[in-house]
């Protein structure tokens, strides 16, 4: 490669999936600080990227052939693909890139020329490790990295004012949560969280945020009339940008194992987040990464292959962690933020 080579990044699915690339963008920067840094979002996704102090430039995934030409125009060293499907493999080759870097998991890794042997099903550590462990492909020692998302002031503020619409203030100690997801695992019981939300304002005095999408706002309005505490409710559909900063301004976010979880904690947001008992959903693979403040709440009992209500005695086994459970854990990282329980009021 050249001294100050031109280097790819892909990765065009989720979320929560992106943001689990940053450390493997951080490491490469950091180990190559005269590389220019480029990476292939799906538009969805793309926004967590934007104003990532590795990168150079974000390629949005489009039409094939429209997204082809703009990658041949860059005359791209190596291409590192941490995700491998038949756009993501085949792009980089028919783009010319001399180096492709990904892991040997499927048949289109026949597109990529240095195939590293992973065995991510095995769930032998977390993804942003499989990720950072890709850059070995590039002849390169890396060093550990964190998570990352920035957001400017200008972004900041446009969630201050959706918060202020929300009925928040600013100094307010805000716990977002978040009760839904995308469908990538199991998740805990809504009435759980609400169970959950209603405690936490009463025991430790916090203001309430319940957060999703805009689909999701009917669950929201739904849990919101069941709590006797009535808690802030996001009925507005944001920019992800926006929503980004909006988690920022949150001192403790509880969620499923969802995207918005690895928002919070590339934001150094304190989380308890809920996971299945099942192998590929695992939190060792897809939980908090990189240090802070997190609890990770799993059903007790053996680990499951796969999960079938027709066949599993225990569905749903995400109703097995209680609220009382949650709350204790939740407490635990209130406590360390300095915003103890109330003393319970006699009955």
């Amino acid at each position: 490669m050249r001294d100050n080579p031109k280097i790819l990044l892909v990765r065009t699915d989720r979320i929560g999936d992106v943001t689990l690339t940053t450390p493997a963008a951080a490491a490469l920067k950091a180990a190559l600080p005269g590389a220019r840094l480029h990476f292939l979002a799906g538009g969805y996704a793309r926004p967590v990227l934007e104003k990532n102090p590795a990168l150079e430039k974000i390629v949005t995934l489009g039409g094939f052939f429209d997204t082809l030409r703009e990658l041949r125009r860059e005359n791209y060293d190596a291409a590192v693909v941490f995700f491998v499907d038949f756009r993501s493999a085949l792009l980089p080759l028919l783009a010319g890139i001399p180096l492709r870097v990904g892991p040997a998991s499927k048949v289109w890794s026949l597109f990529l020329n240095r195939r590293i042997t992973q065995r991510r099903s095995r769930i032998e550590k977390h993804e942003a490790d499989y990720n950072l462990d890709l850059l070995a492909g590039l002849g390169l020692p890396v060093g550990p990295a964190r998570t990352s998302v920035t957001v400017t002031p200008d972004e900041k503020d446009a969630a201050d004012r959706a918060l202020e619409r929300a009925g928040l203030k600013p100094g307010d100690f805000i716990v977002g949560v978040h009760p839904g997801s995308r469908g990538s695992a199991m998740n805990w019981p809504p009435e759980n969280f609400a169970a959950l939300a209603s405690r936490l304002m009463r025991g430790h005095g916090v203001k309430v945020l319940l957060t999703g999408s805009g689909a999701e706002v009917p669950l929201l309005e739904e849990l919101a009339a069941s709590m006797p505490e009535k808690p802030a409710v996001l009925r507005e559909p944001l920019p992800l940008r926006h929503f980004i900063a909006l988690v920022g301004r949150c001192s403790m976010f509880v969620t499923n194992s969802t995207g918005p979880l690895h928002l919070a904690v590339a934001q150094g947001v304190p989380t308890l987040s809920f996971f299945p008992p099942i192998k590929v959903c695992s939190p060792r693979r897809w939980g908090p990464y990189g240090g802070g403040m997190n609890k990770v709440l799993v059903p007790s009992g053996p680990e499951c292959a796969g999960c079938s209500r027709e066949k599993c005695e225990r569905y749903n086994c995400m109703a097995e962690i209680t609220p009382d459970a949650a709350y204790e854990g939740a407490s635990s990282i209130l406590e360390k933020l300095g915003r103890p329980a109330r003393p319970e009021k006699a009955a």
